[in-house]
């Protein structure tokens, strides 16, 4: 292994591919009369029963002179509806080409009043990503605007004034949205005046909830959380308002009239977890015998999405070629911040980086492209200005200047003001088609000296088969030929009854129990490798002299 010692101002050159890779605080905007916003009531009607739930869901808007309106159901996040139908006096819906718009057909300027069912639509337990579902459960119940809303079909920029009616759940019930938390059981009447994007992206959630009041730099922040845990629910409060706090602080921005986090366990001990951004608020869900300190980080993302992009202007429909940025820059913040407010150690964050440049060559993740494209833009401003600048004057740009559409070319040239004329070449291209660029010597923790960089072997996370879909299909999907799992010996098509995986972490071994049937009975067998391969890629090396006498010293570079 040769190692390469910081010497000099000069820049370690190596290559590695490198492809494409609001608020939650709601600002709200008034309408000067009711006629200027468009107005529409949900009425939620539980029926529990012990082994299942059905949400009744019942839609009323006024209908417009022409006397039809094209319906859009949810099509994203797994949504569905069920049983959709209309309530109001001759009024139909038909079907279009499109599975997920409908025509309703009404006496003109009539109100329009149709009905239609969420419930669980997958067996089994909620484990990855059944999240994404319509969540309602005999205990609780959790959707989100985009995949539990259907309504009359309008632009996310639109006003408009929406009632939600919750007087229907059980009376032992809590209930907590991006909008309002109840207080009880007579307070279950909600709305909102806004844009339409922020009713689309709310969270609602009910349910055997425990509700913790408390602050995060004195702005109100609710705790939804439900489960049996390794830590109490006020050890998970503090991390909380630790790592939250930290990313507001490094954003200068305290502009949340509330705010509300909810946490759910998976049906499985160890392994898994999740997170999501929400108007005003954000979900996560972790295995329920996994520590609350494992997941800082995805704490430190889910707020991090709290200005990128939700306080960066409007972004087209889809926004595909700004994933990197949306959640890749999001990550690498993530990880750094939680690092500088004292909450991850050198080596950690490190070893952290190290392993998204050793996923990095089979990766199609914007999480790790974007990742890695920020690191090495974060190291090249620094160059570039003298260090008088960073990438975080880009993301602070990119929030002061929200009145313009968050489009791909807006993010390129906000970050054009800070590089060189070869380094924004070099940015474009990287961006828009696959290019190698040169990584970055100083982990953009500036002039620290505790490590060195060098080219290694290294074991990289690959898992061999499609985890998603064999999740969702519960049989195994996608087995590679020349992978691990197919040397385990796993094959497509045998049915699963559970999996245990740890996401790009190729020294823990992955657990996949396969059912098997003989004439007289039914068992498991359980199959286990290391998801890993071989291949050479960049690594950072901590000086351990160095940094033993001196633990904080790239802390705040």
């Amino acid at each position: 292994m040769t190692f390469v010692r910081i010497l000099s101002p000069l820049r370690l050159i190596f290559m590695i591919f490198l492809a494409a890779a609001v608020s939650f605080g709601i600002a709200k905007h008034t309408p000067s009369s009711a006629g200027d916003a468009t107005g529409l009531t949900y009425v939620f009607d539980p029926v529990v029963s012990t082994t299942s739930t059905v949400l009744h869901v019942t839609l009323k808007f006024q209908g417009g002179p022409q006397g039809t309106e094209e319906i859009e159901l949810p099509s994203h996040w797994a949504g569905s509806a069920n049983h959709l139908h209309a309530l109001s006096s001759d009024t139909t819906i038909t079907d279009t080409d499109q599975a997920n718009v409908k025509i309703a057909r009404f006496p003109p300027k009539s109100q329009v009043v149709i009905a239609y069912d969420l419930l669980k639509d997958w067996d089994g337990p909620l484990v990855q990503p059944f999240q994404f579902h319509t969540v309602v459960m005999p205990q609780y119940l959790e959707i989100n605007g985009d995949n539990a809303l259907v309504h009359p079909k309008i632009d996310k920029t639109t006003m408009v004034s929406v009632n939600f009616d919750w007087q229907k759940l059980p009376k032992d019930w809590a209930l907590a949205t991006s909008f309002a938390i109840s207080s009880g059981p007579t307070d279950r009447r909600q709305s909102f005046t806004g844009q339409w994007r922020y009713v689309d992206n709310a969270l609602f959630t009910a349910g055997d909830f425990r509700i913790h009041r408390f602050e995060i730099r004195k702005k109100p922040t609710v705790l939804a959380i439900r489960g049996q845990w390794t830590f109490t629910d006020e050890q998970a409060i503090i991390d909380i308002q630790k790592v939250i706090g930290f990313v507001r602080e490094f954003w200068h921005d305290d502009n949340f009239p509330n705010f509300l986090i909810t946490l759910k366990p998976y049906d499985q001990e160890h392994g898994s977890s999740d997170g999501s951004a929400f108007t005003n608020a954000f979900w996560m869900y972790m295995s329920n015998k996994d520590p609350f300190s494992t997941q800082l980080t995805q704490l430190s993302h889910e707020a991090f999405h709290a200005w990128n992009v939700k306080r960066m202007g409007v972004a087209p429909e889809g926004k595909s070629d700004i994933e990197w940025f949306h959640e890749g820059f999001t990550e690498y913040y993530a990880q750094l911040l939680v690092y500088r407010a004292g909450l991850m150690e050198l080596p950690a964050y490190l070893e952290n980086v190290n392993r998204d440049l050793r996923s990095y060559s089979d990766s199609t993740s914007p999480y790790i492209r974007g990742r890695v494209l920020a690191l090495w833009l974060d190291s090249q401003i620094r160059k570039d200005t003298n260090h008088k600048s960073s990438l975080d004057n880009v993301m602070f740009d990119m929030v002061r200047e929200a009145d313009k559409p968050l489009t791909l070319s807006r993010i390129l040239e906000t970050a054009d003001r800070y590089l060189s004329a070869d380094d924004r070449s070099q940015l474009h291209q990287a961006v828009k088609q696959p290019a190698n660029v040169p990584a970055p010597i100083d982990a953009a923790l500036g002039a620290c000296s505790q490590f060195s960089v060098s080219i290694d072997d290294a074991s990289i996370f690959d898992l061999g088969f499609d985890l998603t879909g064999t999740k969702a299909a519960r049989r195994v999907m996608g087995v590679r030929n020349d992978g691990p799992a197919f040397k385990a010996g796993l094959r497509n098509g045998q049915q699963t009854a559970g999996i245990s995986v740890y996401n790009n972490q190729p020294d823990k071994i992955a657990k996949v129990s396969i059912v098997t049937e003989t004439v007289t009975e039914t068992g498991t067998q359980p199959i286990e490798y290391y998801p890993r391969k071989l291949v050479k890629v960049p690594q950072y090396h901590l000086d351990q002299a160095a940094y033993a006498s001196n633990p904080e010293g790239c802390r705040k570079q």
